[in-house]
């Protein structure tokens, strides 16, 4: 079973509130996992992610990392430091695109465990959905229940919490 940490886009930047299907194309699911593939080709994963100021430092870092081979003279098995910046690539892959979407004014919802991405979208559409209220039932509890006119007493109010009413004293 995979993580999945979900980001919804800031509402206020854009205007016009959208209709439930646009919100829901703007959902985004970030997989929480060690992303084997940067091993081999960090800078693809950072490309295809569009992670600029993260390639940035990747270039840079591989640069030092030659420069300080070529003044040490180092040949060999030291070239596996070239690796190292593509494991960090590899391990924070995540937290850099979380990081980017909080930039960008996305806001988290909360995290789904489900085994792919399409399950993770059912469970969190399904859970989201029924945890919010329709327009109409929005409306219907908006109201305050006025008690009819020429009554003494109201009916007792129910129990807040988990706790059951109590029955037949």
């Amino acid at each position: 079973m995979a993580v999945w940490t979900v980001f919804e886009p800031d509402e206020a930047k854009d205007g016009a509130a959208p209709t439930l299907a646009q919100w829901a194309e703007r959902v985004v699911f970030v997989r929480e996992k060690f992303s084997w593939l940067s091993i081999l080709f960090a800078p693809l994963v950072l490309l295809r992610y569009r992670l600029w100021l993260a390639l940035i430092v990747y270039i840079v870092l591989q640069g030092l990392i030659g420069f300080a081979l070529n003044a040490l003279e180092l040949d060999g098995p030291a070239g596996l430091l070239f690796l190292l910046p593509n494991l960090l690539v590899a391990l924070m892959l995540s937290d850099l695109r979380r990081a980017k979407l909080s930039w960008r004014g996305y806001e988290e919802l909360g995290a789904v465990v489900a085994p792919d991405r399409e399950s993770a979208e059912r469970r969190f559409f399904e859970g989201w959905l029924s945890t919010t209220p329709t327009a109409a039932s929005a409306i219907a509890f908006s109201a305050p229940i006025q008690a009819p006119t020429g009554t003494t007493s109201m009916a007792p109010n129910p129990v807040l919490g988990l706790f059951p009413e109590a029955r037949g004293r």
